[in-house]
């Protein structure tokens, strides 16, 4: 049985097992890990699939929230999933607009109505999906709508139209703020037996998360994590899971097979390809209770330093 709470982690027995220094040294990678796509101005129409059509009534205005299509107004807003042929069109007055294989068009704002249902909380939305999820999309409720009615169309034209109001300015690189903030004096933690810096600072984190106090043994739900980088650190820690098999209940985080409570982790970094990563590792557990911490990882024999940064938030 695996034992994540011990403090010389698994992976650092590799240290211990050598009688020399000879461990390569991995590489530093040049940019920011994940690669970014949030924000690209990507739209995604998600559709059903390994689902017979649901009858109970959707109803609500059209949103978006990231690159996918919410239905608003429900008991949840829900990412949704169309009938087969819907498309994104283009539309003269609105950009773009939804197209639904009867022809009807509906675009964001307007309220819509039709056949359908929530899609089941304990499976991944991506279950459900004839198309990849965007993760973006994938930790909240999600609905299946078909045989779309348009209740209320907005126009551009109604003096009462308000278009939406412009995004805010970006808030200031978390990332920026560890890269110039002072050296904080911190004992380096050594994490070795990793060559990937990202997978580095998760195994920190969930070890930190396992060897803490209230929420030690809730299932780690690891944000835009890849299948092998998932595999290798499963094999380190137990209740190991990519974000979308977690989802938010209400004001929490929860795995979606057992409704249990979990914890996002996530973990974002900018390298150098010199000698040094500016890191943020990233813990939250509600809507308003996560922590993150800024790091300096710097590459050694076998894996990775990692110091504590002197700027850090809470929420």
């Amino acid at each position: 049985m695996k034992n994540p709470l011990a403090i010389a982690w698994a992976f650092a027995l590799v240290a211990a097992c050598s009688s020399n220094d000879h461990r390569a040294t991995p590489e530093v990678p040049d940019g920011k890990l994940p690669v970014e796509t949030r924000g690209d101005g990507r739209t995604v129409l998600l559709t059903y699939t390994n689902i017979g059509a649901m009858e109970a009534i959707q109803a609500g205005s059209l949103v978006m929230r990231g690159p996918c299509f919410h239905l608003s107004g429900a008991p949840d807003e829900a990412v949704i999933l169309w009938e087969e042929g819907t498309r994104i069109v283009r539309d003269p007055e609105r950009g773009f607009a939804v197209e639904l294989p009867d022809g009807l068009r509906v675009a964001v704002g307007d309220m819509i109505r039709g056949g359908g249902g929530a899609l089941p909380t304990a499976q991944p939305i991506a279950d459900f999906a004839a198309q990849a999820v965007p993760e973006e999309c994938a930790t909240g409720p999600a609905a299946q709508i078909h045989s779309v009615e348009l209740v209320e169309r907005v126009s551009m034209d109604d003096p009462e139209f308000r278009p939406p109001p412009p995004p805010p300015p970006p808030a200031p690189s978390f990332l920026d703020s560890v890269r110039n903030s002072p050296e904080s004096g911190a004992e380096p933690v050594e994490v070795l037996g990793i060559e990937d810096p990202r997978e580095a600072l998760f195994a920190h984190m969930i070890a930190g998360l396992r060897e803490g106090e209230g929420f030690h043994n809730r299932p780690a739900c690891l944000r835009e994590v890849d299948a092998d980088m998932l595999t290798r650190l499963s094999d380190r820690f137990t209740d190991v899971f990519a974000a979308p098999m977690c989802r938010w209940d209400g004001a929490g985080v929860a795995l979606r097979e057992d409704d249990s409570p979990a914890v996002f982790v996530d973990a974002r970094l900018d390298c150098d390809g010199r000698n040094r990563c500016v890191a943020e590792g990233a813990r939250v557990f509600a809507n308003m209770g996560g922590e993150g911490q800024g790091y300096i990882m710097r590459p050694i024999p076998g894996g990775w330093s990692i110091e504590t940064a002197g700027v850090s938030w809470i929420s």
